[in-house]
């Protein structure tokens, strides 16, 4: 059995206007609804999709490549809805096959999601695009990247937004199940909270402000779609073209499929559990103490006892016994 990966730490940003700590990879969760759409546009077939940071900037991208002879389709939102001149807008259920057919790229600007993702890009860390609907594949890919993963939440104009820090936290409690001596940042351990007081994450996605002012647009049903948890295995990633440009390609996962959606059931109901995290003085960072429920209790709750793996072989982390943390230290950074 090749050797499991095992995660040191997770940190967790809650917007896109904090400042960027050292990690190996970072994961840019926009989650209403810039990183749901790109996952859901490579799920359809896409190609290439260039992220921009302005609608001006996506303008003009999409006018030079269209000179090049590339069919693309210009898309994304400001204030929620598509800007003059725009293919479509930032609704996931406009994307269709018969779309990317016609057009296999993309030029893309949002009012967070993509600035998010740039903003990440320019660490030099590797960056992978998830959601709640890929997180566990997403994860799958990033604990093979190195000790330390990084959250970027886009947030809303600066803020924490609720609905990116619930999906982090989606993800956090996904890592503790499988490394229960994982240390959290103080952003990690408030997602986590998010996550675990929430009864179902579709109805608490629902009541986020932002969920709130799309569903007055009438994009409710966008919603509902951003809110069904590891229902693909797409796990987009940020790499650099030969003209010095920024474009998001896929990059799948290698799985069991079969056997992975037959093993893992939604995570719609997390349990309520009694998690205190306690400080240890010699460490950085808050570690988590081995007072969570087993692996097979969360089971029970629907949650997985396993992650897919990212290499040609399958590995299960069924039966993870719970011990001290021991010290690390951070991982060593470099930019590339």
């Amino acid at each position: 059995m090749p050797k499991i990966p095992k995660p040191a730490q997770v940190e967790v940003v809650l917007s896109n206007s904090e400042s960027l700590p050292a990690v190996d990879v970072w994961l840019v969760v926009d989650v209403l609804r810039a990183s749901t759409v790109i996952v859901n546009w490579f799920a359809a077939g896409g190609g290439e999709l260039y992220p921009t940071d302005s609608v001006a900037s996506a303008r003009l991208l999409a006018r030079r490549l269209r000179k090049k002879g590339m069919s693309l389709v210009l898309m994304g939102e400001q204030n929620a809805v598509a800007p003059k001149g725009f293919d479509l807008g930032n609704s996931p259920l406009d994307i269709t096959e018969e779309l990317v057919q016609e057009n296999p790229c993309a030029v893309m600007a949002t009012t967070n999601g993509t600035v998010a993702i740039l903003k990440a890009a320019s660490t030099g860390a590797p960056v992978l695009i998830a959601c709640a609907r890929n997180a566990l594949a997403a994860l799958s890919v990033a604990i093979h990247s190195g000790d330390s993963i990084g959250i970027l939440c886009s947030g809303r104009e600066g803020r924490p937004a609720w609905d990116d820090t619930l999906c982090a936290g989606l993800m956090v409690a996904q890592l503790i199940e499988h490394f229960p001596d994982i240390r959290l940042s103080e952003g990690a351990r408030l997602a986590f909270l998010t996550w675990r007081d929430t009864e179902n994450f579709t109805s608490s996605l629902k009541s986020a402000e932002h969920a709130i002012f799309l569903e007055k647009l009438g994009f409710g049903d966008d919603v509902s779609f951003a809110g069904e948890i590891n229902a693909t295995h797409v796990v987009p990633e940020l790499c650099e073209t030969s003209h010095s440009s920024i474009r998001v390609v896929l990059k799948p996962a290698v799985l069991d499929e079969q056997k992975f959606l037959t093993e893992n059931k939604p995570l719609n109901n997390p349990i309520p559990s009694p998690l205190n995290i306690e400080r240890d003085d010699d460490m950085q960072y808050p570690v988590i103490p081995p007072t969570i429920p087993q692996p097979a209790a969360w089971q029970k709750e629907g949650l997985p006892r396993h992650l897919p793996s990212a290499s040609v072989e399958r590995i299960f982390f069924a039966g993870v016994k719970y011990k001290k943390p021991r010290k690390t230290k951070m991982a060593r950074y470099d930019r590339y």
